[in-house]
């Protein structure tokens, strides 16, 4: 990558923008990183095991979980980007390794599973899981079931080491449906001397047996999800708690947010009054071929420098869905070449934008 364009598209700058951005703004799809990866694979099993009538609907969370009675997976958004992972990891202390996160996918595809077939309603489910009372107002709110779990009990399978199988029975099939999926060969000769573990372990193969080729008995509803990152209005930063910054501020060398704030608007959310006003980063791009010319022409700058710069101003308007008035068009393009210009010509005298 070319000077010009690591000042500007850096991963320092990049974190620091992406700190500063909503959840909702984000640059994340649930297709991208060790997260889409495992969705991949677990969809591919999913079919080799004959699955393929329990589909999860995925979608990115602040963390992972399955809401409850559906097959909503959520997927914590953190693990869909690089630098946010990295991020993530610096102010949060912890990181899911690529094998954590599918282990943990498959572990809500089995609660998806019991959801989808409405398992906690069979008396065998019940009595293997031993279910007492109403299925899902027995959860427990907090993580003190580690206070009781038993480290010895032959009666849980304990794939993670944490004996989180025995939190609730619905954690209890989770694991088990997990470790039944990921032991597919396994299983049998890995718990043999865990009588309660393989009976509860041999209950899932029976029942994925009978299952697989039968529809789920309800109609899942997409839009009930749990904390969504859609409904975010908190920047990264504050979901990190990541009260240290400014060494990303000063060590950003293609941070022009603040610059772009100041020339343009902000577009307004109202659509009766968004007609009288023009996206920035298609103002910008419209007016490129004019803003190369003019620049490269004043400043006898390499025509790669100004370019960047216009890449780097475009693509970030586009994120902070920036706008001008139309009526404002042509002294726009005045303040955007001296702009420009201006930043330009300390790249030829410094070698950087900005100093």
């Amino acid at each position: 990558m070319r000077h010009s364009r690591r000042l500007l598209f850096g991963p320092k700058t990049t974190k620091l923008e992406l700190l500063l951005t909503p959840l909702s703004r984000l640059p994340i799809s649930i297709t991208d990183g060790p997260a889409g990866e495992a969705i991949v694979i677990l969809r591919e099993d999913l079919k080799r095991l004959k699955l393929k009538r329990i589909q999860p609907n995925f979608y990115l969370s602040a963390g992972y979980g399955t809401v409850e009675g559906t097959t909503n997976i959520a997927v914590g958004f953190y693990d869909t980007h690089p630098l946010i992972r990295e991020l993530h990891k610096e102010y949060r202390r912890w990181s899911y390794s690529p094998e954590e996160i599918l282990a943990t996918l498959r572990h809500e595809v089995g609660h998806a599973f019991c959801y989808a077939y409405k398992l906690y309603r069979r008396k065998d489910f019940r009595e293997t899981f031993n279910v007492r009372g109403h299925f899902f107002h027995t959860y427990p709110v907090t993580d003190r079931y580690v206070e009781r779990a038993n480290p010895w009990s032959r009666d849980f399978v304990n794939p993670s080491g944490d004996h989180y199988a025995q939190k609730h029975p619905d954690d209890d099939f989770a694991e088990t449906f997990c470790e039944w999926f990921s032991s597919r060969r396994t299983w049998r000769k890995k718990y043999r001397r865990f009588p309660g573990a393989l009976k509860k372990l041999q209950y899932v193969d029976e029942l994925v047996r009978e299952l697989r080729r039968k529809e789920p008995n309800f109609i899942n509803d997409p839009d009930l999800l749990d904390e969504p990152t859609s409904a975010y209005a908190i920047t990264l930063a504050e979901f990190l708690k990541a009260k240290n910054i400014q060494r990303y501020r000063r060590g950003a060398t293609g941070y022009v947010d603040g610059d772009l704030r100041r020339l343009f608007h902000k577009t307004p959310s109202r659509a009766s009054s968004q007609a009288s006003y023009l996206p920035a980063d298609e103002y910008l791009k419209e007016n490129r071929p004019l803003l190369m010319k003019r620049v490269t022409a004043s400043t006898k700058a390499d025509p790669l420098v100004v370019k960047d710069l216009l890449d780097k101003c475009q693509h970030r308007a586009k994120e902070l869905r920036l706008s001008l008035r139309r009526r404002e068009r042509e002294i726009k393009l005045i303040e955007l070449a001296a702009y420009i210009t201006q930043r330009c010509v300390l790249y030829q005298a410094t070698g950087s934008y900005f100093g």
